[in-house]
């Protein structure tokens, strides 16, 4: 099938929004992708074209696959639109929450046209026929698609419509659901990761505070001098092994600097709202709603809460859901493109789960 690429609303632009599609409307499970810092669409689409092929069994038909990124971040629509295009300020957590249940509601549609017409609206007769729903959040993209996966859990129709069957996330484990007690007596970061976690995100903040309020120059500079303190202070929380691809990419600096807003309304929320990061969390219910946890092993520090990570261990080493955590040696943040093999293959048994 011809990939599918679609334009949707976001608050300023009502074709801000990015998803690109692969796959065929035959197949059982439909999946949707958001990355985070510093992605577009770009970086997941061989392996979006990956989950999408068969390999020539019942048990690992292809996927239709929907790959969508923060608003502002794919390549495309920075050179085509710039970044004035889109709100100088950036985007809050629940307004890109609002982006991916929108590309999500795209998705569907675009899938549903196979029995519904070029309507996509899905009738009472088809809900015997409907497919897996599976999301893959990386980076960022974690806090607002759990964000989504909660909220749509919680509030059902009313927010979204389709809750998501299952969950894969890609190195970024966030907190388990505060009514769940188990493993509160581990830290969930070590002080050494606590440092490094205030530095980079801190950076990144600032300099997208210093694009916004003053200028694209003096926010250029800010982030400049800060990353290069970080290094000489060894405090990056990445490897060579990510550090070479970013060097590969050959990104523009101005859009680069651009995307660090999330970073800058997590410091905002955290100092004057956490209520907007209500709903990030893990699922309550890991039996309903399973989640599949992969990660570089070759990094500075771990992006994982160790509570978080102890729980869902105790979930694949129990038995007790479909829940998995795998390690993936060999590869640092960006797993999916250093060892795509591996996680195709990891993904793949889990929504083969979905199938019993």
């Amino acid at each position: 099938m011809t990939p599918i690429t679609i334009r949707y609303p976001i608050p300023g632009n009502e074709g801000g929004g990015l998803l690109q599609i692969h796959g065929e409307r035959t197949a059982k499970h439909v999946v949707l992708y958001c990355g985070g810092f510093p992605d577009g669409v770009e970086p997941f689409l061989p392996m979006a074209k990956r989950l999408a092929a068969s390999r020539g069994d019942a048990d690992n038909d292809g996927c239709f696959v929907g790959v969508t990124c923060f608003p502002g971040f794919d390549d495309e629509s920075y050179h085509r639109l710039n970044f004035r295009a889109f709100r100088r300020e950036g985007f809050s957590f629940s307004e890109v929450t609002g982006c991916i249940r929108e590309a999500a509601k795209q998705l569907f549609l675009e899938y549903n046209k196979k029995t519904c017409g070029e309507e996509g609206i899905f009738t009472k007769k088809d809900k015997d026929n409907e497919p897996q729903f599976t999301v893959i959040f990386h980076d960022w993209g974690v806090l607002p698609g759990m964000m989504f996966v909660n909220r749509s859990i919680v509030e059902g129709s009313e927010f979204s419509q389709r809750v998501p069957d299952r969950v894969v996330l890609l190195d970024v484990l966030l907190p388990a659901h505060q009514s769940i007690s188990r493993f509160r007596h581990l830290s969930r970061h070590t002080i050494h990761e606590q440092i490094v976690y205030l530095a980079y995100r801190g950076s990144a903040a600032c300099s997208f505070a210093m694009m916004k309020y003053i200028s694209e120059t003096v926010g250029l500079l800010t982030f400049v001098f800060l990353f290069v303190l970080l290094k000489i202070l060894r405090l990056q929380p990445t490897g060579s092994i990510d550090n070479d691809m970013m060097k590969e990419r050959n990104m523009n600096r101005y859009h680069l600097i651009y995307m660090c807003y999330p970073y800058y309304y997590l410091f905002e929320a955290i100092l004057s709202n956490k209520k907007a990061l209500s709903f990030g969390s893990l699922p309550l219910d890991l039996v309903k709603t399973p989640v599949l946890y992969l990660y570089g092993a070759e990094k500075n520090v771990m992006f994982h809460d160790r509570q978080c990570l102890a729980l869902l261990q105790q979930e694949e080493n129990d038995g007790t859901s479909d829940c998995r955590v795998v390690g993936v040696e060999g590869a640092g943040h960006w797993l999916y493109c250093q060892k795509p093999d591996v996680c195709e293959d990891e993904i793949r048994k889990f929504l083969k789960c979905g199938n019993k």
